[in-house]
C-alpha cells in the first residue's frame, strides 16, 4: 500500500465530501469534474444515501471527510 500527501484543493473521483452550504450530514462522492474555461472547475457529487440526487459545486465548497477522519 502506498500513501500519498493530498493537499487541501485537491480532490480526485471517489473523494467523499460535504459541501459548506449545504447540512453537514449531507455527505457526496464525487464522480467527475467538468472545466470551463477560466472559471474554476465543478465538481460532479452523488449523494451517498440518494441514488437520484446529483449536484454541481466548486471545488472550493468542498470540504473532505476523509482528511478529518470523520469516516
Amino acid at each position: 500500500m502506498t500513501l500519498k500527501l493530498v493537499h487541501k484543493t485537491e480532490f480526485q473521483p471517489g473523494d467523499l465530501v460535504t459541501v459548506t452550504n449545504l447540512p453537514q450530514h449531507w455527505r457526496f462522492c464525487i464522480i467527475g469534474f467538468r472545466n470551463k474555461e477560466q472559471e474554476e472547475p465543478l465538481a460532479i457529487l452523488k449523494a451517498l444515501f440518494n441514488d437520484t440526487f446529483i449536484i454541481e459545486k466548486p471545488c472550493s465548497e468542498l470540504k473532505s471527510l476523509l482528511i478529518k477522519g470523520l469516516l
